[in-house]
């Protein structure tokens, strides 16, 4: 059975029809509309080098079939190269007073992602005027204050990991895009391009996609193909930035080359690839799924960071670290007094000593919430300074971020008295 699934996975997958007005510069031509020997093209397949050849061919076809998993290198850098004019984006608001704005952003946007996994299913054109729109708002958000979608990427829920993935993989792409400097549009379009990243996955048989387990290597085989599948899905879709079909196609490609589906270099994969790259490899560790437990924030951190250089962009790496923090928000941390809290984005500059809420006490029962700051305070049982003593992932000592989203309670200039 499993090898008919194989082969209707991957059959001819590489080849798409295309509207010859849809043609570019750097695609593989494969087929025609008509013989070869009816073409004054000598080469049968041949990478569409110039505008001579890309004339040609517009106007001898109507369609053309091209291999999506063949191009020129020139034209896969030709656009995602990181953009000359950056700037430096400081934060408008507060964690707590944007996050209120944040959560129903995220909730819309959540919606949209979700319609458009199910238009692809349906073979329904999806809206990229809605997805645009969720995005800019997301982008917005982000700029006034990265921490309080961080804080929200962090609720997750295992029976909603396709469409969650998508939407968290696009905010922690947009975070690492402003850290980076890439201007509002910029942030937009990467924005869009993180959120479609997956789209080949409604191509993957659900009995593959769901598996319990580890995959066989046939079945790992089939879900390599979820890359091709997404840029054939988005190959000449209107509205959409060209780093789209890049993004869906090698966001599994590694800087050795031992990435899928192509092996690419270091220097063959686009910046924009390299950055939904980090944010897809760090999301999917974090996210409890039906075949793998939710690793801490921190110990994903500590995997890219084996990963450097030969998974992952060194510089682009250090700058997601950076901004996710040594000691992530949101994450559930026991200190070394024994008691649980959860990390709260702090003012300071100094993420080694944040604040934290405190849930649960030395016994691991629940105690009234009480904010704890590494800075400054001191433990009441020895006078030492508290420290974090190990991260652990929502739902920890049953205690879930999703429980605990009120933007007064994790305002620690706010009593908490009433909660």
């Amino acid at each position: 059975m499993l090898h008919k699934i194989t082969a209707l996975a991957t059959n001819g997958i590489e080849k798409t029809r295309m509207h010859s007005s849809d043609l570019k510069l750097g695609m593989f031509v494969k087929e025609l509309d008509r013989p070869w020997v009816d073409s004054p093209f000598t080469i049968q397949g041949f990478i569409i080098r110039n505008e001579h050849q890309l004339q040609q061919l517009q106007s001898l076809c109507n369609y053309v079939y091209v291999d999506i998993t063949r191009d020129s290198s020139a034209n896969r850098l030709s656009h995602g190269a990181k953009p000359n004019q950056t700037i430096d984006h400081s934060a408008s608001k507060s964690f707590s007073a944007n996050l209120d704005d944040a959560k129903n952003i995220h909730s819309k946007a959540k919606a949209v992602v979700n319609d458009m996994f199910n238009d692809f299913r349906a073979g329904n054109i999806f809206q990229v005027d809605a997805m645009r729109d969720a995005v800019g708002e997301c982008v917005d958000n982000i700029i006034a204050n990265p921490d309080s979608m961080l804080w929200l990427s962090m609720i997750k829920d295992k029976d909603e990991y396709t469409a969650e993935h998508s939407l968290n993989v696009a905010l922690l792409s947009i975070t690492l895009g402003r850290a980076e400097g890439l201007q509002e549009q910029d942030l937009q379009d990467l924005g869009l391009c993180a959120m479609l990243h997956d789209v080949g996955k409604v191509k993957i048989p659900d009995e593959i996609l769901n598996k319990e387990g580890q995959l066989n290597d046939a079945q790992f085989a089939v879900m390599k193909m979820h890359t091709v599948h997404g840029k054939k899905l988005l190959l000449g879709k209107k509205g959409l930035p060209d780093a789209a079909v890049d993004i869906a196609l090698s966001h599994h490609e590694k800087m050795d080359g031992t990435g899928y589906p192509r092996g690419l270099s270091e220097h063959e994969i686009p910046y924009l690839v390299k950055i939904v790259a980090i944010a897809d490899a760090y999301d999917a560790m974090t996210s409890g799924r039906v075949y793998s437990v939710a690793k801490p924030a921190a110990e994903a951190l500590k995997l890219l960071l084996k990963s450097k250089d030969s998974h992952h962009d060194g510089e682009l790496l250090n700058k997601f670290i950076s901004c996710i923090g040594v000691y992530p928000i949101g994450s559930i941390a026991e200190l070394n007094s024994g008691e649980i809290g959860i990390v709260l984005p702090s003012d300071s500059e100094n993420n080694l000593q944040p604040i934290i809420l405190v849930l649960r006490d030395a016994n691991k029962s629940e105690c009234s919430p009480h904010y704890i700051d590494i800075s400054i305070d001191k433990r009441a049982d020895t006078g030492r300074p508290y420290m974090i003593r190990a991260l652990h992932p929502d739902g920890s000592f049953d205690i879930r971020l999703a429980d605990y989203n009120d933007a007064k309670l994790l305002d620690p200039k706010n009593t908490v008295s009433n909660f």
